[in-house]
């Protein structure tokens, strides 16, 4: 990809990501992703509206009139992007490959977090570490994240994301927001989910192609495993278990998170990801 085109598509992804966070509804990312806890703030004279229960009993009675405690939420937090980078990420059918669908989600949902102060990390793995970005703010930091999304070539073509998932257990000790994005083209990876799970708050976004869910009506077609470059013919029975077998998939997954206490989110290239998260808010607001 040259320069040019990189920073258009970045500037594009920009545009549009900050369009749509500034017209959600207000205080979403906050009301779904509350902080890590409370924190004791201050200690004040009783005011008329303060509710009885904030009153401090042991500090009114050495003090002589009524005193209430204050807190304030730990608002910061740190959000982890852990992104599926295999080669099976560069195949679109339409306009858009699945690897710029997923830089334009993540995108929306790292100024969702930066918005509310909170800081973003990236981690890009195939069957390898490829790039890890720590937490940070920012507008700049945000744009950083696009670019590496769009533009890093990784050093393997295969795809591991149990690994990666493994790695980020290892690396990120404090308590975090996941989000992982990935066409689940993959071995299974259910084990280290559910530990990741005990630890952080997971979500899963499962990015597809909608030709892999129902192949052209042709006699035959000849696809490339962009993993391993092998060029196979497939036929209409090929095509049906292909998409049986990318159902089941998708079925494990979204059965693995319900277990799991994971949100699971389904997209595919072809339709527009904001309907799908907003649900994804309105969900978390709803179980607070």
């Amino acid at each position: 990809m040259l320069a040019s085109e990189l920073m258009e598509k970045v500037r594009r992804i920009e545009i549009r990501s900050r369009r749509i966070v500034k017209n959600m509804t207000a205080g979403a990312w906050h009301a779904s992703f509350k902080g890590r806890g409370i924190e004791f703030a201050e200690i004040r004279e009783y005011q008329e509206g303060d509710e009885m229960r904030a009153i401090d009993w042991n500090v009114s009675a050495r003090l002589g009139s009524p005193f209430i405690k204050l807190f304030t939420e730990e608002r910061e937090q740190n959000v982890f992007f852990l992104v599926d980078r295999s080669a099976s990420g560069q195949f679109g059918s339409g306009v858009t490959t699945k690897a710029e669908y997923t830089a334009e989600v993540a995108a929306v949902l790292a100024f969702s977090a930066t918005l509310n102060k909170d800081k973003v990390g990236l981690l890009l793995y195939s069957d390898q570490e490829e790039l890890q970005l720590d937490p940070g703010r920012g507008h700049r930091h945000v744009l950083r994240m696009i670019r590496e999304l769009l533009a890093f070539k990784p050093k393997s073509p295969r795809t591991d994301l149990a690994g990666g998932i493994e790695h980020l257990l290892k690396t990120t000790l404090k308590k975090s927001i996941v989000f992982i994005l990935s066409d689940l083209i993959t071995p299974t990876f259910d084990k280290p989910l559910r530990a990741l799970a005990r630890k952080h708050e997971v979500i899963l976004i499962h990015i597809s192609d909608p030709i892999e869910r129902s192949l052209p009506d042709i006699p035959a077609l000849s696809i490339s495993d962009l993993e391993t470059g092998q060029v196979t013919r497939l036929t209409k029975k090929d095509a049906q278990e292909l998409a049986s077998r990318t159902a089941a998939a998708s079925e494990n997954a979204a059965s693995t998170c319900r277990r799991a206490g994971i949100d699971y989110v389904p997209l595919d290239t072809a339709t527009d990801y904001l309907p799908a998260i907003i649900e994804l808010f309105q969900k978390r607001i709803s179980r607070r």
